[in-house]
């Protein structure tokens, strides 16, 4: 029996791994780096690959339901992220951005990107979405471990991100193992290290 099917898949998922990596983690989001791509949309781009490497339960996100992104305190990214998934699916629906003005995330948020926070108000919105089968991901250049399930900060002029496995398994999301390599560093324990 021929291995030709199984080069082809281990090329294809290289491939794939390859092109994630480029927009996770190599893109500089450094001024004239590259000069159709903005901080905005490079988040935005961010919180996308996310969500699509991200799965819902099912009695929270129901096949025919759209995915709701919420968006706290940065309307650029909104604004582009709005443009980004413009007629694009993830995990098969349609997706929705929400742009939050209050302190606390709605229960209907499937992700939620928040931006621009006090150490405070992170705290309180971890603990506002804890247990909550949702996506959170802040932005912050903060030193501390956020309490979020993705961390978005700029490391040496390029967009970075830290996952928290632990508390994506508690919020009964399940992330791509796809996903894990391309992170800087994931958690799996409360408050633990990152292997």
């Amino acid at each position: 029996m021929s291995r030709l099917p199984d080069l082809a898949r281990q090329r294809h998922g290289l491939l794939r791994t390859t092109v994630l990596a480029a927009v996770f983690g190599v893109i500089s989001v450094l001024p004239g780096a590259a000069q159709d791509v903005t901080e905005p949309s490079l988040k935005a781009a961010f919180v996308y690959n996310l969500a699509k490497f991200t799965e819902w339960p099912a009695d929270v996100l129901p096949p025919a339901a759209p995915l709701v992104a919420c968006v706290m305190g940065e309307t650029p990214v909104a604004q582009a992220l709005e443009r980004i998934v413009k007629g694009r699916l993830v995990m098969g629906h349609s997706v929705s951005v929400v742009r939050l003005t209050g302190d606390a995330p709605h229960r209907s948020c499937h992700l939620l990107y928040a931006a621009g926070l006090t150490t405070a108000q992170v705290g309180a919105l971890g603990a506002a979405a804890q247990g909550a089968a949702m996506l959170t991901v802040i932005d912050s250049d903060a030193a501390t471990r956020p309490p979020m399930i993705a961390h978005l900060f700029v490391e040496n002029g390029k967009l970075r991100f830290d996952l928290d496995h632990g508390r994506a398994k508690r919020s009964r999301l399940q992330l791509s193992s796809k996903l894990l390599p391309l992170a800087k560093r994931v958690y799996d324990e409360p408050g633990g290290a990152a292997p």
